[in-house]
């Protein structure tokens, strides 16, 4: 029984999300625009050749980014001011032989790869808060997070299913400690499974240098 848990604590350590190896996300710039505070950013090499196979093949990738204002307080003590989040999901039409990109504001298909990367990587005019609840000469900073899914939940769901040979009304509850046990193992097995073939989550984030507000405009920290 301990050998059993143990292996299933080592598994969640290894299949925790993982940052992606080599690739990295990038605040290009945080300006005034209206009298509120907005900023551009984007990832590189996110959509792989891994990723890409993936969507041929019928999956569907979810890609998130969490945008956070934090004003410090010192070293180690930090306030969240503001925070948005921008999702995305990507899937290829076979019908149509183009890729969708779905976004609340839009649904975009396109028969280029090559727009698929750019839309999901980039984002520009990205507006996060009002200057004027901004105080003067207080120290802030942004942190984005891009956290990559190329398997949906649907597509998770479906492929838990058909491994374990279970219908899709199964429930858990229904189950004694020995059997529990055992179901908790073998999702654990099946996570192990997508990260090592490349399809478990992937996170990677990126922080803006140190700034203030002052008349209206940024000032950025001497490095």
């Amino acid at each position: 029984m301990r050998k059993c848990l143990l292996i299933i604590f080592l598994f969640m350590l290894l299949i925790g999300k993982s940052e992606a190896t080599g690739k990295r996300l990038f605040i290009d710039s945080v300006r005034v625009n209206s009298g509120r505070l907005s900023l551009d950013f984007h990832a590189e090499d996110m959509l792989d050749e891994k990723v890409v196979e993936g969507l041929q093949r019928g999956l569907t990738s979810t890609i998130e980014y969490q945008i956070e204002l934090w004003e410090k307080r010192g070293k180690l003590i930090n306030h969240l001011l503001g925070q948005r989040s921008i999702r995305l999901k990507v899937f290829y039409d076979p019908w149509e032989h183009k890729y969708v990109i779905m976004s609340p504001e839009e649904k975009r298909l396109t028969s280029s790869l090559e727009t698929v990367r750019q839309r999901c990587s980039t984002v520009q005019n990205c507006e996060l808060i009002a200057i004027d609840e901004l105080k003067s000469k207080h120290r802030y900073f942004i942190e984005v997070k891009l956290i990559l899914k190329p398997l949906s939940l649907e597509n998770y769901q479906e492929i838990k299913h058909w491994l374990s040979g279970k219908a899709k009304d199964f429930k858990l509850n229904d189950l004694d400690d020995t059997q529990k046990q055992e179901q908790q193992f073998k999702r654990g097995l099946f996570r192990l499974f997508l990260a090592l073939t490349g399809f478990g989550d992937r996170v990677i984030s990126g922080r803006s240098p140190d700034f203030s507000v002052e008349d209206g405009m940024i000032r950025w920290d001497k490095q």
